[in-house]
């Protein structure tokens, strides 16, 4: 069996040596901050489109099916793995591409749902939530994380003098990621005028929409 290829590789394979450094830099400085956040993939499937990690929630919210989640509760929380991500293709075919990122999104969630299933230690997570940035009046990203059963919310901002510095350095780390994996991405994306915004889902939800765990035992 060969040795799993680092993330670096990927993004010196897809880009050449020369152009590839400063995403490699990237590259490397993202695998650091998963592991020191103990994201963890949860699969060797390339199809999946998702990373995952356990943290408290730093708010109290009611999702719109009526589960309650407490500030300081663990909850899931999803990490896209931009590695995984289809790149955006250059011809602006952007509706076949939605389509394949669409159909990517369910099957990594299925594939979660198995997950889950072997590891019931994970059954008091009773939310997951994720964390993006979303250009103001976009091409329908927020609906289409709506279609997958999210609520999609306003990260809630820490105090008015913090707000902008916090929501730049955040925006600026995942233009980063996109530019490193996926640059075509940003092409209507102005950094400046990202917005922050959580997306949420209860397990129950989940379960319901992606198929149950307790089924598949």
């Amino acid at each position: 069996m060969t040795a799993p290829q680092s993330d670096t590789y990927h993004v010196i394979a897809r880009y050449g040596v020369l152009t590839a450094i400063p995403r490699a830099a990237i590259s490397t400085l993202a695998t650091l901050i998963r592991r020191a956040h103990d994201v963890r993939e949860f699969t060797d499937d390339e199809l999946c489109l998702i990373r995952i990690a356990l943290v408290k929630s730093e708010r109290d919210i009611i999702l719109s099916d009526g589960t309650r989640v407490g500030k300081g509760e663990t909850i899931g929380e999803l990490h896209l793995w931009n590695e995984h991500i289809p790149p955006m293709p250059e011809d602006g075919a952007y509706f076949t591409w939605g389509i394949r990122f669409y159909s990517l999104v369910v099957h990594s969630f299925r594939i979660l749902i198995r997950y889950l299933a072997d590891h019931p230690e994970l059954d008091n997570i009773r939310a997951w939530r994720g964390e993006s940035s979303f250009a103001p009046k976009g091409i329908g990203v927020p609906d289409l994380f709506s279609k997958l059963g999210f609520d999609v919310v306003r990260q809630e901002n820490p105090p008015r003098y913090m707000r902008k510095f916090a929501d730049f350095w955040q925006n600026f780390y995942w233009w980063m990621l996109a530019w490193t994996f996926n640059p075509l991405s940003l092409k209507y994306k102005e950094l400046l005028k990202l917005e922050r915004w959580q997306i949420w889902i209860s397990s129950a939800k989940l379960y319901e929409k992606y198929g149950s765990p307790r089924a598949r035992m």
